[in-house]
């Protein structure tokens, strides 16, 4: 009896608990918000669509003098409850819908619709509806819902109402300006699928992929006076690196697309409609891009840089010892090529031994173009004290808005070298090479030239012939080990021969990588640890930077090299897959299991093959 009734009022404290908290969750911030399509055609019927996330006490419509309301507004009210980790949230919208059509083409603004809560009035944001006039609107279309609709007859589709086109945002630019390419399909029908893509070569551009949304999604766009649904495929952002007329290659794309078709088989059928499905190869026109020569007149400052940058020089420490090592961190940073931008030259005193510098960027690709910084780290050691001066440090870029150079100059840098104890307080400044070694304040002692004054007693090993043997052994091997030294220094600071012996070990280490993502069915970035393999193992091969690498160049060099063409194929085949692998319908485990021994066997057969 008594845990009945304990047990009743836990339930009745957990239903008071659950108003309660129900009551505090279902508080949240109202807002007022308005939906419609940026552009329509002339004739064209859309819906104006204002939603509030709790009942008003009353709506207040905008001014609609622009558009023919045809009906509304319409209101429809929706509530939502959801329990996630004992936490309770419910969620309210009211909808008021409109159906308007656009009677005459131009540029409208509807004003901004209000609604009264309790005291307070809100107000929805105003929307600005271009109208277009159509230069063929033979085929009429809406979006309800964001699904695109429309009536199509049996047979091919028309170019005109489906194709890709290469958008660019300039045709002029100079050597380096970057250029932003977008690969795009323009549709006015429903696409069902991407099956297959080839993206142009680029050929005499530097050319870096611009992250696009996973989410593929279509906007309407003005084309030559129609209205499309457009969705971009891909981004890229093209550094030009010759001047002269540059084609841009056609862009091709195989599309599944859906037309809906009339059938006197039965009157359900000429009732309802059917829908087929039909393949069609875009390939979009080839275009070339003026690029015009940098002025004669580059001081030598001049380091290939192209847009529009800053300099920060700092020096880590101004008041140092002699064998004391410096650092000079210059940052280049700005929008443009920063990739690109060569080595600036800094002028240090005669006394300081200077080191190669050692170089890191960070770049961000966008649509808007490229920026970021690029990082150089001198190191410098003084040989010698004393108080020395760094020149000002001048940087000099080309700004295309401006079509001229611009210079720009740090101040004057002091440094103050005090002795470290080991050289003379008053010694003079030397030059010093990492090559040369020279005795600072010690003499250099006679050498006897006549022969030693050691007789050769029996019994004594020095002066004996053994004695000579293995002065000539330790000779020999002691040139043998500077000659294996330095082959191995000169193998070293070959990085294109390093990257070679160690291209299949470093594809092996991403193919095993790519095999923990195939059990784990981690679709995604199976595929793209598969595309690294491929693409840097032919890199480091052919000694091509990835960047650098297009399938044309890839077919040529591999064809060079003495490779097969159904290998050539298989490994084309291979890109392909991984590179249009997101716009595809998810893949079996069978299939990529499959592929990941192809590409096994695939990079096994080329080892054979390049190897130097």
């Amino acid at each position: 009896m008594y845990l009945a009734i304990l047990s009743d009022m836990k339930r009745i404290f957990t239903i008071i608990g659950f108003v309660l908290f129900t009551g505090f969750s279902f508080a949240q911030d109202i807002k007022l918000e308005a939906y419609a399509p940026s552009l329509v055609g002339v004739g064209e019927q859309f819906r104006l669509v204002y939603t509030i996330n709790k009942q008003p006490t009353s709506f207040n419509q905008p001014e609609i003098k622009d558009f023919e309301i045809l009906a509304g507004p319409s209101t429809s009210q929706s509530t939502s409850v959801q329990v996630i980790n004992g936490r309770v949230s419910q969620s309210e919208t009211i909808t008021f819908t409109y159906i308007l059509e656009a009677s005459k083409e131009g540029k409208f603004t509807i004003s901004p619709a209000s609604a009264i809560i309790g005291s307070t009035e809100y107000k929805s944001k105003s929307l600005n509806i271009e109208v277009i006039k159509q230069t063929n609107n033979t085929q009429q279309q809406s979006q309800v819902n964001g699904q695109q609709e429309q009536i199509e007859t049996r047979g091919d589709v028309p170019n005109s109402d489906l194709f890709v086109i290469v958008d660019v945002n300039r045709r002029s630019s100079f050597i380096g300006e970057p250029v932003i390419a977008t690969l795009k399909v323009c549709t006015r029908i429903n696409v069902a699928q991407y099956v297959d893509a080839k993206f142009p070569a680029f050929n005499g551009f530097w050319s870096q992929e611009i992250e696009t949304p996973s989410n593929f999604s279509y906007q309407r766009e003005n084309i030559n006076g129609k209205i499309y649904y457009t969705g971009v495929i891909k981004k890229f952002i093209l550094f030009p690196q010759k001047n002269g007329n540059l084609e841009i290659d056609p862009f091709e794309l195989e599309v599944l697309y859906q037309q809906k078709v009339n059938s006197s088989q039965s009157i359900f059928d000429d009732f309802f409609g059917s829908t087929e499905t039909y393949r069609k190869r875009l390939v979009s026109k080839p275009f070339t891009i003026a690029v015009k020569e940098l002025p004669s007149n580059a001081p030598e400052s001049f380091k290939g840089g192209v847009g529009n940058f800053k300099i920060e020089p700092v020096f880590d420490k101004k008041n140092i010892k002699t064998n004391e090592a410096i650092t000079l961190k210059l940052k280049i940073y700005g929008e443009g090529n920063v990739k690109l931008i060569e080595t600036p030259k800094i002028e240090f005193p005669s006394g300081f031994e200077v080191y190669d510098p050692k170089v890191s960027d960070k770049v961000v690709n966008s649509a808007n173009g490229a920026s970021g910084y690029k990082l150089f780290e001198y190191v410098a050691i003084p040989r010698s004290p004393g108080n020395f001066k760094i020149p000002p440090i001048e940087f000099t870029y080309f700004d295309p808005q401006k079509a001229q150079y611009i210079t720009l100059k740090s101040q004057e840098f002091e440094l103050n070298v005090s002795s470290d104890g080991t050289t003379p307080a008053n010694a003079s400044s030397y030059t010093y090479s990492k090559e040369d070694i020279k005795f600072i304040g010690k003499d250099i002692r006679f050498i006897k030239t006549g022969k030693l004054g050691v007789k050769p007693y029996a019994g004594y090993f020095v002066g004996s012939g053994m004695f000579y043997i293995t002065i000539i052994l330790i000779l020999v091997a002691f040139g043998a080990v500077i000659y294996l030294m330095s082959k191995h220094q000169k193998e070293m600071s070959n990085i294109m021969l390093i990257k070679n012996k160690k291209a299949n070990k470093v594809a092996r280490k991403r193919l095993q990588v790519a095999e923990s993502h195939l059990k784990s069915n981690n679709r995604e970035l199976f595929f793209e640890e598969i595309h690294k393999a491929m693409w840097g193992y032919l890199s480091d091969k052919l000694s091509i930077p990835v960047s650098n690498l297009t399938s044309e160049t890839a077919k040529l060099e591999m064809s060079a090299k003495g490779i097969i063409e159904t290998d050539i194929e298989e490994f084309m085949r291979i890109i392909g897959v991984c590179e249009y692998a997101r716009f595809a319908p998810s893949t079996e485990t069978s299939e990529m299991s499959s592929l990941y021994n192809s590409a096994i066997e695939l990079i096994s057969k080329f080892e054979q093959n390049l190897k130097k």
